[in-house]
């Protein structure tokens, strides 16, 4: 069964016209551990609670999930932090889809 892939635009800080959008068709199982702690920290706390490590370990987990060469600094200008954090929440939905007891079995 085909999959969504998992998508990141990056935008010209100008213009904001999308220059670059990174896919991930597959995540590898270890992006998933480090997603549900990601994403269990961040949703435990409201957005005026975040330190300035919450982002960062957002960031490093966004490069992580797209290696093809991003680094700090274009994620500072060229990302959206909405699309950010729903890149952490596709990979925890896409796992929880395919681990949900409740689902019949195939």
């Amino acid at each position: 069964m085909p999959v969504t892939p998992i998508t990141l635009n990056l935008y010209d800080p100008q213009t904001s016209e999308i220059t670059r959008t990174l896919t991930r068709p597959f995540v590898p199982w270890k992006m998933l551990k480090k997603g549900v702690r990601l994403y269990k920290a961040l949703g435990s706390k409201t957005v005026d609670q975040y330190e300035e490590s919450d982002i960062d370990a957002l960031t490093q987990y966004i490069i992580d999930v797209f290696p093809e060469g991003l680094t700090i600094e274009m994620l500072d200008e060229q990302s959206d932090i909405t699309e950010m954090v729903t890149v952490v929440r596709a990979v925890v939905q896409r796992a929880k889809g395919i681990m949900d007891p409740t689902l019949p079995p195939k």
